[in-house]
């Protein structure tokens, strides 16, 4: 058998097309729909946001808050924080409520020696070991504990609870004992599953013993941490005045947001309740509840010093808000830290939440934790323009080659002018392989650029 002829290639009845035509329209189009869609997007997560913040009316100088109680209800008409501003806040939500009030006194303690500090851990609530009633982890329960529908959790350890009446026993072992345990709410002294709920009055105190005391002047209290010193004397670092000295003979307390201790002393922020205490009132070694006890009941407050809470107050119950919006939409869980964090209401017998943020004079019933102005500026200028250009130069480019991009008979597109293009049209086309108007080549055809 002979060789087989090779078959002729075939002429393309689609000649292809310029890339560099196609990919123009191609990112022209995709820019102009992505663009469309920020927008419309953007409209609601920053154009809107940030225009309320700026006609808002919140000064930039940021207040203190001290979370009063944290609301964890089924249904609400407002959240301290949700978790996507796009969709209504539906179902079980928090409502944190705070005190609100200007800012203490800073201060500064000089020439202080013998530092200490102590921390006095209460419950973590997420972290406690737990039992739950309606299994068999309550049947050996010993010791005091606090319970939330059935969930009872050991604070035997941390706090220490004196109580005079108790409800009637329950028994949490047992089929009968779980259907009797499995929503047991509030505070019980259990000894082998055995449980009374403790009545109302009761005082439970943290188990904060040995704060060393001995030759200390000196004593703050910041949340659930105890700062002690020597210092030669304090100065109001705002006013520059001397507010104590060591001459005194007396022991300087207060409660700060912050301490740090620095190379020009140990420097406190936002100080309250600033009082002087007799040094006979202290020993070696003392415990937490005593020194609030000190710093509360016995000494004499001296507002020179720092001044007294109640005297700040701007309102006694305002509404927490993350930011305006009561939302995020970063979908991080930001809420979820939010709330573990602004949250602590002292329900747990721990310190209540302490912290900066914002209001409105025209408004001190809301106030917001995150409010930066010129970040909500500069969100919205990058948010508005870049997006706008994108869509205004990917709108006029596709214009533009709709206007100057000719498809011919061997449907290839083809660059060609506006005038040339009108001609083009009205000669019925342009075909790349004859002459337009003439047998030589001459005509309207020189004008196309194959590009």
């Amino acid at each position: 058998m002979g060789k087989k002829k090779p078959i002729p290639e075939e002429d393309l009845i689609i000649p292809p097309q310029n890339s560099q035509i196609c990919g123009v329209i191609c990112v022209c189009q995709l820019t102009f729909v992505l663009s469309t869609v920020a927008i419309v997007y953007l409209t609601v997560a920053i154009y809107m946001p940030s225009s309320r913040v700026m006609k808002s009316g919140i000064d930039e100088t940021p207040v203190m808050c001290t979370t009063t109680k944290a609301l964890n209800k089924d249904a609400c008409e407002w959240g301290s924080c949700g978790e996507w501003c796009l969709s209504k806040t539906s179902g079980a939500c928090i409502q944190i409520f705070v005190h609100l009030r200007t800012n203490g006194s800073s201060l500064t303690f000089q020439n202080c020696t013998n530092s200490a500090n102590k921390t006095c851990y209460g419950i973590d609530q997420e972290n406690a070991k737990k039992a739950r009633c309606i299994a068999d982890e309550c049947k050996n329960l010993t010791g005091t504990f606090n319970c939330t529908t059935g969930m009872c959790i050991n604070i035997t350890d941390a706090f220490e609870c004196v109580f005079k009446n108790t409800d009637s026993p329950l028994k949490c072992s047992g089929r009968r004992g779980k259907i009797t345990c499995i929503d047991i709410n509030g505070l019980f002294s259990c000894n082998r599953g055995t449980c009374r709920k403790i009545r109302t009055p009761y005082n439970c105190d943290r188990r904060c013993v040995d704060i060393p005391t001995r030759n200390k002047n000196m004593i703050l209290l910041s949340g659930d941490k105890v700062y002690l010193s020597q210092c030669s004397n304090a100065i109001d670092t705002v006013k520059n005045t001397e507010v104590w000295n060591e001459s005194d003979n007396k022991v300087i307390m207060a409660s700060c947001y912050t301490i740090q201790n620095t190379s020009n002393g140990i420097q406190a922020t936002d100080c309250v309740n600033g009082s002087l205490l007799e040094k006979d009132e202290l020993t070696d070694l003392t415990n937490f509840t005593y020194l609030s006890y000190l710093h509360y009941a016995v000494s004499t407050p001296i507002k020179t010093i720092a001044p007294l809470e109640q005297d700040l107050t701007i309102s006694n119950e305002s509404k927490l808000m993350i930011n305006l919006e009561g939302c995020v939409n970063t979908l991080q869980d930001e809420c979820k830290d939010f709330l573990k964090e602004y949250g602590k209401d002292g329900t747990d017998h721990n310190a209540r939440a302490r912290f900066p943020c914002f209001y409105s004079t025209n408004k001190p019933d809301m106030v917001v934790a995150r409010f930066d102005m010129e970040a909500s500026y500069k969100q919205f200028m990058v948010g508005f323009f870049v997006p706008t250009i994108l869509f205004a130069v990917s709108c006029l480019t596709l214009i533009f080659c709709q206007k100057t991009i000719h498809i011919g008979d061997d449907a290839r597109m083809r660059f060609v002018g506006c005038a040339d293009k009108e001609a083009l049209s009205a000669s019925g086309g342009v075909n790349g392989k004859s002459k337009a108007n003439s047998g030589d080549g001459g005509g309207g055809g020189d004008s196309v650029m194959a590009l």
